[in-house]
Order: structure tokens, then C-alpha cells, then sequence
């Protein structure tokens, strides 16, 4: 969708509120795509936001509080003109598994511990808007994020199982509540099983067969006809039950310091998980339909989104792929879609409530279990365990950490892995000997032993700046390389190329390293120094130590300075004397 071709400067309400330059340069084509795919989005979001309330043990009609807030809020303030920003399956079950302990399942107690967690969680958002730490999801790592979705898709199935089997199960942590459940199998209520598997063999066949109905819509219909049917509330079977209609009221979460303070943690993990899912949800489709999102904006847009959604007793929200994908689908064109999603939840908020009221919960647990499947990404578990086995690891004790210490715990153990992993990594970055390749100079050839190399003459590649965390590595592997030499070195060369910086700590190693060397007999050398390196250098004053004669523009150029220093046949210089390397 292209941008109009001159657009005045944008005005102070428009800085304050950038969503409405869509609507300012909005085209009356896109007002039929809009309106469909509006309504479209609120059909299919209705049975999802009221099954992510009971997950968390809140009365039905706060999902849909909880999905109607942000639609009137996001269009205002965020970047994305296809995003619709409501309850996602992932935020509700970590908001589920912190609120739980505190909430002892009374759900008017559920309902304002998930409120206060949106306030929070929005309130650090907004902040991370104001610092304009947008670009901070960038490095959440890929493992991570992948092992969290696998151990949450376990848990929240494993959520739904009493649902399913129609039984009651007193534990909630995951692995006693498989074995509590395989204690009980013979107790399992035979109409609800029954209907929820058939339920669920029907979202499949869907899934494959009819891709453009969305499942949701036709279990929620075919549940509630069948429940009328067929009597199945007499046979046993659960079902919602009748709720409040009307809109939510502005209401202040009454939580204590206490509360809060339990929250906290869990809060800044639904922040980053709220952000993270939101912008890469929101630069995709940006992608796919040619503009740019600006970051920092959808921190606000989401944050004041969460915090609205608080006030009003919902709970927290992100970008929801799935109500996503059907506004593209459906030819939404802007944030006016998720304007008449609102104003159809308002109306079934208003006046068609009892018709949810005979649908079988087990319905709901049946779209939760699918749900669950589907945060699992097969595709990228078998690229990542093929092609980077350490990061697969990763993913695997991260999905153990979430099974065995809970969601927000496990993200914790696993951030931390992750940390850990790439301290490792910078502390021990690759290096490399270099060898000769004849009439081409000095390359890394990794294992192969190929290549020949000059007696008494060391060329060694470091690939990471010298930093505190690997100055201790870096010497004691010049230490092994001297020893293991056939013959006594005389010059070790250090090609720099990848060295863009030495921080103080390196800077003190490497000057006990050089007077070590020294003592050896051994000339300290280096090539391929960079700008910023010899400014480094320069600055420490380890130019004048070494000599500015040991600074080569090229390792063959220094392989050539060495043998025509001891008097023997130097080697020939590659075809193109500025790559020597």
C-alpha cells in the first residue's frame, strides 16, 4: 500500500497520536475490505479470548473485556495497519502461571491479580518506549524463544487435560499432573472425552482440508448446537454458563505492595514476551505489504494497550498472529479493521452473551490443546538441532527449565543459558595458524593440514576483539602455539584483521605477553591492523613498545621481512599484494 505523494507536516495531535495519519490519508476502496475483514476478526476471536480466561481462571466475560480495550486503543497510537492486538495464547499462560499461586482459585481475585500484571507490564513498556530501548528484543536468541514455546505449548495442553477427561485434578506443575492424571484415567467422564476428541479430530481435518474457515468459529457453532441436541449439560457435561452482559467499567486494580511485588518478576517477562511478539509480528507484515514500523512506537502502543486493558479489567495483550493473518487475509487495509472488530465485540458484548452461555467447556479446552500444538515449530526445532547442536541444547534445557520450574522461571533459566553461552563464546572466539597457499599468501585452512608454514615464524589469526573476557585465552594460546612448535619461533605475527578494539584489561595482558615473549627471544609482530586498532594502539603506547617496524599492512609482507632477516628466500607474494590473507 503506497504512502500518498505529498504529506503535510504532521501536527501536535498527530505526534501525540501518530495512528490517525492512516485515517487522515484513508481511501474509500478500502472501506469493504476493512469492514469484512473487522468483523471477521471479532467472529473468530470471541471462543479464543473466553478459553484464555478460563486458563487463567477468570469469568469468561474478561476475555472479552480484554479484547475489546486494545482494539480501541492500538489503532491510535501503534505503527502496524495489519496488527490486531489482543489476548495471545503464550502471554496468557505465563500471566496464568504467575498469577495461580496468589489468585488460591478465587476468580475475583484472579481478575485483579491479571489486571495488575497488565499494568505493570504496560507500565514497563511505556518506559522502555521513553529509554527507546526498542531494539532490546533483538537479542532474545532464537533457542530460547523456541524452548520456551515448546515447554509452554506442554504445559498449557497439559492445563486442559482435566477439561478433556472430564475429571478433577488437584496439581497444577506439569510432570505431577501427567502423573496424577494417568492415576485417574479410569475416572474419566466418557461424553465429555468422547466430544472433545471428536472435537479435536474436527479442528485437524479443518486445518488440512478446509483452510480458509477458521476452526475456532465452526467448533465454538457445532459445540453449542450439538450441546442443545443432544442435552449433553444433562449427561454431565460442562458447560460455560451464563455471564454478565454489558461493557466493562474503569476499575483500579485493588493489589497490595505484596502482590505487587510477587508480580514484578513476572511482569517484566510478559513485557519483553508482549514486545517481542508484537514487533515481529508487526515487521512482517509491514514486509509483506510494503512499509516500515517504527519500534519505539509499538512499545507505546502496546504499553498504553496493556495499561488501558488493566484499567478495564482485562489482562495483559500482544499482537495476536492468528486474528493477524485473518485481517490480511480478508483485505484489511488499515487500523480501521480493528475499529469494527470493537464495535461488533461491543455489540455481542451488549446483546448476544446467552448465546455462549450452553457452550461445553470442553469445547474451548479442545481449541486451547489445538492451540497449544501449534506454538510448537517443528520446522525450526529440526534446522536448529541440525544445523547448530549447541543451540539445540539450549532449546531443550530451556523447554525442561519451563516443565520442571514453571513459565516465568524457566524463560529466566534459559535467558540465562543463553548468556552463558555467548560469554563462552566471546571468551573463546575461533583462531587460526595460518599457512601458505603457493601464489596466493597466507590462509586460514582450518584443520586440513595443507599448507605449508615458515620454521621459526608463527602467523596467528584471532577472530574477536581483545577484551577483558578473552585477553586470558588469547595469550595462553600464543603460550600453546610457541610450545608446540617444531622449531624455536623467533617472530610470532598476530594478523589483527578482526581485532577492532583492546580494552584495558587485554591491553595490560598484552603487554605482559609481549615482555614475555621477548624473553623468549621472540619478536611480538602484527598485520592487518585497522584504523581503529592502531588508534588503540597508539593511544597505549604500545606502538612505541613493539616499534612501528612491526606493523605490517599484510602477513605476507611481515613473512617476507622475517626471511630476509635471517638471510633466507623469502616467500613469493600472492597476484594481488593488497590481499595477503
Amino acid at each position: 500500500m503506497s504512502e500518498p505523494a505529498h504529506q503535510p507536516p504532521p501536527s501536535a495531535l498527530m505526534r501525540w497520536v501518530p495512528g490517525l495519519a492512516v485515517f487522515r490519508g484513508y481511501r474509500r476502496e478500502w472501506l469493504s475490505a476493512d469492514l469484512l475483514a473487522g468483523v471477521s476478526v471479532c467472529v473468530v476471536m470471541i471462543p479464543s479470548v473466553i478459553a484464555y480466561a478460563g486458563l487463567m481462571g477468570l469469568p469468561p466475560q474478561h476475555g472479552l473485556y480484554a479484547a475489546l480495550v486494545p482494539l480501541l486503543v492500538y489503532p491510535f497510537f501503534g505503527s502496524s495497519r495489519q496488527v490486531i492486538v489482543g489476548p495471545d495464547i503464550a502471554i496468557s499462560l505465563l500471566i496464568a502461571s504467575a498469577i495461580a499461586p496468589l489468585a488460591g482459585g478465587d476468580p475475583s481475585r484472579a481478575t485483579v491479580l491479571a489486571a495488575t500484571v497488565a499494568l505493570l507490564s504496560g507500565l514497563l513498556l511505556l518506559l522502555g518506549a521513553r529509554a527507546k530501548i526498542g531494539a532490546i528484543a533483538d537479542f532474545l536468541s532464537k533457542p530460547v524463544l523456541v524452548g520456551y514455546m515448546t515447554g509452554a505449548a506442554l504445559i498449557l495442553v497439559a492445563s486442559q487435560l482435566d477439561k478433556l477427561f472430564g475429571i478433577r485434578l488437584e496439581h497444577s506443575d506439569f510432570f505431577p499432573r501427567l502423573v496424577e492424571l494417568a492415576g485417574k484415567l479410569k475416572q474419566a467422564h466418557e461424553p465429555t472425552l468422547l466430544f472433545g476428541l471428536g472435537l479435536l479430530a474436527v479442528i485437524v481435518a479443518l486445518r488440512r482440508l478446509v483452510t480458509n474457515i477458521p476452526p475456532a468459529l465452526v467448533i465454538v457453532v457445532a459445540a453449542i448446537v450439538t450441546s442443545l441436541a443432544l442435552g449433553l449439560e444433562g449427561r454431565g457435561v460442562a458447560v460455560v454458563g451464563a455471564f454478565p452482559h454489558g461493557l466493562p467499567g474503569f476499575a483500579l486494580p485493588a493489589a497490595d505492595w505484596k502482590d505487587i511485588h510477587t508480580l514484578l518478576p513476572a511482569a517484566v517477562g510478559i513485557a519483553l514476551l508482549t514486545y517481542t511478539e508484537g514487533i515481529l509480528l508487526a515487521r512482517a507484515f509491514a514486509a509483506k505489504n510494503g512499509y516500515e514500523v517504527n519500534p519505539n512506537q509499538e512499545l507505546t502502543a502496546l504499553g498504553l494497550s496493556d495499561v488501558c486493558t488493566g484499567l478495564f479489567q482485562g489482562f495483559s495483550i500482544t499482537g495476536s498472529q492468528a486474528r493477524t493473518t485473518i485481517n490480511d487475509s480478508a483485505g484489511g487495509k488499515t487500523q480501521l479493521a480493528s475499529l469494527v472488530a470493537a464495535v461488533t465485540l461491543i455489540l455481542f458484548l451488549l446483546f448476544l452473551t446467552p448465546l455462549i452461555a450452553r457452550l461445553p467447556v470442553v469445547a474451548l479446552a479442545a481449541l486451547l490443546i489445538y492451540g497449544g500444538f501449534t506454538l510448537v515449530e517443528f520446522g525450526v526445532m529440526v534446522r536448529i538441532y541440525r544445523f547448530y547442536p549447541r543451540s539445540a541444547m539450549l532449546a531443550a534445557l530451556t523447554t525442561l527449565g519451563v516443565l520442571a520450574v514453571g513459565v516465568v522461571l524457566g524463560i529466566l533459566i534459559g535467558v540465562a543459558l543463553s548468556l552463558l553461552a555467548l560469554i563462552d563464546r566471546i571468551s573463546h572466539p575461533p583462531d587460526a595458524v595460518l599457512r601458505i597457499v603457493p601464489g596466493d599468501g597466507f590462509h586460514d585452512l582450518g584443520d586440513s593440514g595443507t599448507g605449508e608454514t615458515i620454521p621459526g615464524f608463527i602467523a596467528y589469526r584471532f577472530y574477536a576483539p581483545l577484551l577483558f573476557s578473552n585477553a586470558g585465552h588469547f595469550c595462553e594460546r600464543v603460550r600453546e602455539l610457541v610450545a608446540a612448535s617444531p622449531t624455536p619461533v623467533r617472530w610470532f605475527l598476530v594478523d589483527a584483521q578482526a581485532i577492532t578494539d583492546i580494552d584495558i584489561t587485554a591491553a595490560d595482558a598484552l603487554r605482559a605477553l609481549n615482555k614475555e615473549l621477548h624473553q623468549q627471544g621472540i619478536a611480538l609482530k602484527f598485520a592487518h591492523a585497522n584504523r581503529p586498532l592502531r588508534q588503540v594502539l597508539e593511544r597505549i603506547g604500545f606502538t612505541s613498545e613493539i616499534g612501528r617496524e612491526s606493523i605490517f599492512h599484510a602477513v605476507h609482507e611481515a613473512a617476507q621481512a622475517f626471511q630476509a632477516a635471517k638471510g633466507g628466500t623469502p616467500p613469493a607474494p600472492p597476484p594481488d599484494t593488497l590481499l595477503g590473507s
